[in-house]
């Protein structure tokens, strides 16, 4: 558990830093300053992403829809 002010950081690795922006009843706004290529999500937002990508990996191939979709018909 860490105690933080507003203005002052917490740093993870060598390159992530958070960062207490403003504190205002129960809500904190935080300040994300991480590599381009660290992918930064909500909590909430992960785990949705996560159990669409379990749900995708163990949906059976019958439930994808067969061969390409109808193509309108071309008049000569």
């Amino acid at each position: 558990m860490l105690t933080r002010r507003p203005g002052e950081r917490v740093v993870i690795g060598e390159d992530v830093f958070v960062t207490v922006l403003e504190v205002s009843g129960r809500t904190v706004r935080l300040g994300i300053a991480a590599p381009e290529e660290l992918p930064v999500y909500r909590e909430e937002i992960w785990l949705a992403v996560k159990e669409e990508n379990r749900a995708a990996a163990v949906a059976g191939a019958d439930s994808l829809p067969d061969g390409a979709p109808d193509q309108p018909e071309r008049k000569p």
